[in-house]
């Protein structure tokens, strides 16, 4: 018996770290509407030996861009929030806590100024969160992680 117990518990453990810095929900290729609720939850990096700080959510709404390359047209979409999730040693007491729904941002009204907006229907969006930790080895600054995952905005058909 304990021959089968040490490799099951090595695939446990793999499988705690490949659920590191991921996205649970929404589920890739969800269909959210405008001013829909949605079920939000992010896997943070934190563990033993791993501080994980705050995240940031973001919608790209337009391509998901391939480099951080300085532009004044990065890309287009929406900004969620910076939360926190607790964490001990790094970040035991965060005020920042994430809610476990978002709502979806109605992109054919108007964000106020000199915006406007503009209906869309079945658009491939990203859902995107960056993630602030450290690790015991040394680094100049804190380490990102990036995680994504694809929605359909405003899909009208299946």
């Amino acid at each position: 018996m304990r021959f089968f117990t040490l490799p099951l518990l090595a695939l446990a453990g793999l499988a705690a770290a490949q659920n590191k810095a991921t996205i649970s929900l929404p589920q890739a290729g969800a269909s959210i509407a405008p001013g829909e609720v949605f079920d939000f939850q992010y896997n943070t990096m934190a563990d033993y030996g791993i501080s994980s700080y705050n995240f940031t959510v973001w919608l790209f709404t337009s391509e998901f861009p391939s480099s951080f390359a300085p532009t004044q047209n990065f890309a287009d979409g929406h900004f969620f929030g910076r939360y926190a999730l607790p964490n001990y040693p790094g970040n035991p007491y965060p005020t920042n806590l994430p809610p476990p729904t978002l709502t979806m941002p109605n992109f054919d009204k108007s964000p106020g100024g000199f915006g406007a907006g503009l209906a869309e229907a079945n658009q491939n969006c990203t859902l995107v969160v960056m993630e602030e930790y450290a690790t015991g080895v040394g680094s100049f600054g804190l380490r990102f992680a990036l995680a994504a995952t694809s929605i359909i905005y405003n899909a009208t058909s299946a």
